[in-house]
């Protein structure tokens, strides 16, 4: 699958699920991209997981269809002084990519931190900038740097072109 192909299958889904679910559908585009490494890396191909998603999520519930069958791999995490380090983790494997889409985005929505939730704000959000902080302020990633490569992607994809209505979002590639 090309690059392009690949945006663009992952824009209609990511539109569909912004109509059912108020997530930015440029976030879930972006955050795909960046995570998948536009569907080429081990997770997406191995395990159809494009955002990166472990098996378990900072001690998160939410409501989730996932199945629980993992995928195991090496993956490397940083610290807030920059150290980086490497673990294996146990990551989500899904059927699909729409499986995937779902799963990033109901735990967006619902997951909590104690009794708050973790991305308070980020449903409705029809900034991208304000959707991917509030995103990195939640504890999604520990890459230091995370903003700023979802927002490389956001404009290298010109993602703006995604247009969001009420009815959903009319992507444009």
């Amino acid at each position: 699958m090309t690059k392009k192909e690949f945006v663009s299958l992952l824009g209609e889904q990511a539109r569909a699920d912004m109509a059912k679910t108020g997530i930015l559908a440029s976030l879930t585009i972006a955050q795909g991209i960046l995570e998948s490494g536009y569907g080429t890396r081990e997770l997406a191909v191995n395990a159809n997981n494009i955002f990166g998603m472990k098996a378990e999520l900072s001690g998160n519930n939410w409501p989730s269809d996932w199945g629980g069958q993992t995928y195991t791999k090496e993956t490397n995490e940083q610290k807030p002084n920059g150290e980086v380090y490497t673990i294996t983790a146990a990551f989500r494997k899904y059927e699909s990519m729409a499986e995937s889409i779902k799963d990033h985005s109901d735990y967006l929505a619902g997951a909590k931190k104690g009794s708050v939730l973790r991305y308070a704000g980020l449903v409705g959000e029809r900034d991208y900038k304000k959707a991917i902080q509030i995103v990195k302020a939640g504890g999604y990633a520990t890459d230091n740097n995370y903003v700023s490569k979802n927002m490389f992607h956001y404009r290298k994809m010109e993602l703006d072109a995604v247009r969001h209505t009420g009815s959903g979002a009319e992507y444009e590639y």
